[in-house]
């Protein structure tokens, strides 16, 4: 048990000196996700199913569906990735 809290100290530690995320690497990731959203979007009415996004080969997106789904209506909106994605970037 100690090695374990060992290493959640180191890994916390060494997080310490990974430098953030640019707001040049965020936009670039903004407008990658907004290129494969439109690509996966097959009947192109502006929202994802999760299989649409499986087969787009958006598998994060796909994998994640639950959470990015937050009016769990069965589709995912740009909109909703965005908010998530600007989230995890905070």
């Amino acid at each position: 048990m100690k090695t374990i809290a060992r290493m959640a100290v180191f890994a916390a530690a060494a997080m310490l000196f990974v430098p953030p995320a640019s707001a040049d690497a965020y936009q670039d990731r903004l407008s990658e996700l907004r290129t494969r959203f439109k690509a996966s979007d097959r009947n192109k009415d502006g929202k994802l199913t999760r299989q649409e996004a499986r087969d787009g080969g958006m598998v994060r997106i796909a994998d994640n569906f639950s959470v990015i789904d937050a009016d769990k209506d069965g589709v995912v909106t740009l909109a909703q990735i965005e908010a998530q994605m600007a989230a995890r970037f905070r």
